[in-house]
């Protein structure tokens, strides 16, 4: 099976014998795959793989339309398929793994010694994580998947803290803005197409939940970094005079894109660190190259299709983050997950805690 009418070079491969199947973007990914038993982790049934492709569809990730009719969003369109920067059952999976989340750390944080344990809490009206005020301060496009996410998600009455080191967004509108490091940046630039040169819209990366004050920057200034992609170092041409942040606070952002690229991803997450895990894996297996800041929980080779830059899915990890709540991995105590940022560190040794199973 060809993509891109064969222009590409990559498909899907096979394997008759054993009944596996594994896909490429680019001939050069068959590293990845062979020799195939060293490589298992990268093949699955084939029916497995077109099950991946069903739930883009019925996730509205991918969209059947009549040919003539413009893409949602301004996304990436062939034929009658349009491949969107994100679908509302998206949304929907995303706040439900955050209920989740929620979930695992107030059961543990209700039986840790001095939590604060309020009966009425039932009875109290749910908040969001941001009100639509905190977001217009913020400049948080509308509609995008971060809006709809932080719109959608409610703000728990006691956790303060969801992940090692890092917690909820301040709920006070001026806070939330001021800390943002990309959204009151210039959204309009040029960018290279086969044609010329288009000008696009950036959706930029907000930064969604916090870590401690005082916890060392991250350097995102490197060519590849995926914060600089459109804006300067990749592909995008900067408009004169726009600062670009060098340092950024390390947490979680949703993904950087221009709606009008292939394979873009709102739905995405990328989580940067002050430090490197020289050791840990992607969901691949594969070892981390080490060369960005931000390539922890990331899929590396995606064995279902798509561009191993594609960010994984901020569903995926908060979910990822509930089974290691659940099973202990990360302990919680009154106010919610303990330990600093640090604590990601181990997944230089118990790397199989820090990688997410591969999927589309």
């Amino acid at each position: 099976m060809d993509v891109c009418d064969g222009g590409s070079g990559g498909g899907m491969l096979y394997h008759q014998a054993r009944h596996l199947a594994c896909f490429f973007v680019h001939p050069d990914d068959t590293e990845f795959a062979f020799p195939m038993d060293e490589r298992r982790h990268n093949w699955h049934p084939l029916e497995t793989i077109l099950s991946n492709w069903i739930t883009l569809i019925h996730l509205g990730k991918v969209v059947a339309s009549p040919t003539d009719q413009p893409p949602l969003y301004g996304g990436v369109k062939v034929g009658n398929w349009e491949w969107r920067p994100y679908g509302d059952g998206q949304i929907a999976g995303c706040v439900a793994a955050w209920d989740r989340l929620c979930d695992a750390i107030e059961v543990r944080r209700r039986q840790s010694r001095g939590a604060r344990v309020d009966d009425s809490d039932d009875n109290h009206p749910r908040e969001p994580l941001l009100t639509p005020e905190a977001m217009d301060a913020a400049k948080i496009p509308d509609p995008s998947f971060a809006r709809a996410f932080l719109g959608l998600a409610h703000r728990p009455r006691h956790i303060r803290q969801i992940a090692p080191g890092l917690s909820l967004p301040p709920a006070d509108a001026a806070a939330f803005a001021a800390a943002q490091p990309f959204t009151h940046l210039p959204r309009r630039v040029r960018v290279p197409q086969w044609h010329g040169m288009d000008r696009e819209d950036i959706v930029p990366p907000v930064y969604i939940f916090f870590s401690d004050a005082g916890a060392p920057q991250v350097d995102v200034s490197g060519r590849r970094s995926s914060f600089r992609l459109y804006w300067g170092g990749g592909r995008g041409i900067v408009p004169d005079g726009i600062p670009l942040p060098s340092r950024v606070p390390p947490g979680v952002y949703n993904e950087c894109v221009v709606r009008s690229d292939l394979d873009a991803t709102e739905e995405g997450f990328r989580l940067p660190l002050p430090f490197r895990l020289y050791g840990a894996r992607f969901s691949s297996g594969d070892e981390m190259k080490d060369t960005v800041a931000d390539e922890l929980f990331q899929h590396g080779f995606k064995p279902f299709g798509g561009h191993p830059h594609r960010p994984q899915r901020l569903e995926r990890l908060l979910d990822h983050w509930a089974s290691l709540v659940e099973r202990g991995v990360w302990a919680v105590g009154p106010h919610g997950v303990q330990g600093s940022i640090e604590v990601f560190k181990d997944a230089t040794v118990n790397w199989a805690d820090y990688a997410i199973p591969s999927s589309w």
